[in-house]
């Protein structure tokens, strides 16, 4: 790897979480034991121009001609235009507050996805198997605006149907009985 390709930094401009899983403590461990802190990263095409390039750069700078065949961390969403990069880590970034000051661990909020957050790390060209690329290696975040959970359901009120109170659990307190 070139020497330059190795020092190349990115810091991301402003975009919205897509699946993120940046919690302290808590990466996606569905494909590896020691698990990855990952987020896809939506930004508006115009303002992901810049990373674009830097990436372009240090996979030119690093594979030359094979450059142009070389996967990117990015895809276009095609619904919006948009640019979606994947950026993750397999260790815990270090988390920023929207005026650039660090977050203790404890104080980490819940990220959920919708938030709009900036990401800072490394661009790391790879050569593996007979594939070229860049992958974009999460050191940091800068939270910007949290969004809230979108997990739970809610329903609205259905006028003249069932209600809870008027079940009966069976007087033993078990909600099902077999």
């Amino acid at each position: 790897m070139a020497a330059n390709a190795k020092k190349a930094t990115f810091t991301s401009a402003k975009g919205t979480a897509v699946y993120p899983y940046l919690q302290p403590g808590r990466p996606d461990t569905q494909f590896s034991a020691e698990g990855h802190y990952k987020v896809q990263l939506k930004v508006a095409a115009d303002d992901a121009k810049a990373l674009m390039e830097e990436v372009r750069a240090a996979a030119s700078e690093e594979f030359g001609k094979k450059a142009s065949s070389a996967s990117m961390p990015w895809k276009q969403d095609e619904a919006s235009g948009d640019i979606v990069f994947t950026i993750k880590s397999r260790y815990q970034p270090r988390y920023c507050d929207a005026s650039g000051k660090y977050i203790a661990e404890a104080q980490v909020p819940a990220i959920y996805g919708g938030s709009t957050l900036k990401c800072a790390g490394k661009i790391f060209p790879y050569e593996v198997g007979g594939r070229t690329g860049c992958s974009l290696q999460l050191s940091a975040l800068q939270i910007i605006d949290l969004a809230e959970s979108t997990g739970g359901v809610s329903f609205d009120a259905e006028e003249g149907a069932f209600l809870a109170d008027e079940a009966s659990d069976g007087g033993d307190g078990q909600a099902y009985n077999f």
